[in-house]
């Protein structure tokens, strides 16, 4: 079987530090990585209530510019943020980095707590029904992001159109979430963001969602495998995702860079850091499904 693809998990602590030293960026911008994701605190239970973490999308924004191939996944937190701003976020960071960032839902979340604002039932104290909302939360932010086609924006002078906008849709989603559309954001250049679930979706209890990303990550039995320092490499795991140890104490940024550095020499599979991150792990585009337009078909201006 292939060598595992490598990438991380940063603690918000050690995000920090990453975001605090320009030349650890630039170390770990070199490395050839799959993706890093950014806050995996908020799903392997480490976060407490009166433990801060970060905005993983606004860390990803100033990363990607002091960056040119880090890939990252923004960790989600639906119960902070209202799916459409998820959607609008993790859109406009596939605009900013040129499709090299994703999002990665999960449980637990409890940064957050066990209440969901954006639902008149929005007690999550049930495990079920808090990945229940989870779940929809990845469902509309995929739905959003491609409810918008880049394809329609045509600019054609001639005929003064912008927007071929009929080819704009509404998403009509009544699920956890009521969500009509569309997203004000068209989708990315390099097509719709890469979702990530973190977990095992069918322990989860929403084992469809599986269906609906296009990575799982999780323990022993999923094709990329959550690991610690020190852990051995799974020989059965198409990537590997290595981060501080849930108990294993504080870790720092650099040392987590210098254990990366060590399994790529051991062997672990290096990543195209030159590809955008759905290129470089070759995850196919589902077709786009039709859905009801939001806005007529438009007229010719051609006085403008």
């Amino acid at each position: 079987m292939a060598a595992p693809f490598l990438a991380l998990g940063l603690t918000g602590r050690t995000v920090l530090q990453l975001l605090d030293d320009r030349t650890l960026v630039a170390e770990w911008d070199a490395l050839p990585l799959a993706f890093t994701i950014l806050g995996v605190d908020r799903f392997d239970g480490r976060v407490g209530q009166a433990q801060p973490t970060i905005d993983s999308s606004a860390a990803a924004a100033v990363l990607a510019a002091r960056t040119t191939n880090a890939r990252t996944l923004v960790a989600a937190a639906p119960r902070r943020d209202h799916p459409y701003n998820l959607a609008r976020r993790v859109a406009s960071l596939g605009h900013l980095s040129a499709g090299r960032t994703g999002a990665v839902f999960g449980l637990p979340d409890s940064a957050v707590g066990i209440i969901d604002p954006w639902v008149a039932s929005g007690s999550l104290a049930d495990r079920s029904a808090a990945a229940h909302h989870v779940a929809s939360a990845a469902r509309a932010v995929r739905a959003l992001e491609r409810s918008w086609p880049l394809e329609s924006v045509v600019g054609e002078r001639d005929s003064g159109i912008f927007v071929r906008s009929d080819q704009i849709d509404h998403v009509d989603i009544d699920d956890a979430y009521r969500i009509a559309g569309p997203l004000t954001v068209p989708e990315p250049p390099h097509g719709p963001s890469v979702l990530a679930w973190y977990g095992d979706p069918a322990a989860d209890g929403v084992p469809d969602v599986a269906d609906d990303v296009d990575l799982v990550i999780g323990s022993t039995g999923q094709p990329i495998v959550a690991i610690g320092l020190g852990d051995e490499v799974p020989t059965d795991a198409t990537g590997i995702v290595l981060s501080p140890a849930v108990d294993g104490g504080d870790v720092e940024v650099v040392d987590l860079l210098h254990a990366a550095r060590q399994l790529l020499v051991d062997g672990v599979a290096t990543t195209d850091s030159t590809l955008p991150l759905r290129e470089a792990l070759t995850l196919a585009i589902a077709p786009r499904a039709p859905r009801r337009p939001a806005f007529p078909v438009p007229q010719p201006y051609p006085w403008l």
